[in-house]
């Protein structure tokens, strides 16, 4: 079965503004935790800033893929949208583990290590799939 490369970058497009929705939600609530919002004045200001720039990531990962849906970017530069939606889950899991790093124990920091080598395997594990079944994705429409 082969699989349109225009359509899976819709569906990793589409995904994308799916979590740059929820980011800016994120960052217009105010309901961090049960009492207080991102914005306040004993609230951990590394936190407001990372999640800032998780979402400066998300939206140029979604442009850089529109661009590759539309073939403007040429395929030389495809590893480009990957690397900058790596960077956003990096600063997206900045931004909430550092935002209760003074509420949270040790396992909670091990959690969000935890956290962030998943999310390293998977992206690991899914360039390797990638390869493996690069035939199976068609380059054409």
């Amino acid at each position: 079965m082969q699989i349109s490369e225009t359509i899976l970058l819709i569906v990793i497009a589409l995904i994308t503004g799916i979590s740059a929705l929820f980011c800016i939600i994120s960052l217009a609530t105010p309901r961090w935790s049960l009492t207080q919002g991102l914005y306040c004045d004993n609230c951990s200001q590394p936190a407001s800033g990372l999640a800032i720039v998780a979402f400066i990531l998300l939206i140029v990962a979604l442009v850089i893929i529109c661009l590759f849906i539309a073939r403007i970017l040429p395929n030389s530069v495809r590893a480009l949208g990957v690397i900058v939606l790596f960077l956003g889950v990096i600063f997206t899991l900045s931004a909430f583990a550092s935002y209760f790093k003074d509420w949270s124990g040790y396992s909670y920091k091990l959690m969000v290590v935890s956290n962030f080598f998943c999310v390293v395997a998977t992206v690991m594990a899914g360039f390797w799939l990638g390869g493996s079944y690069a035939a199976s994705v068609a380059r054409t429409n």
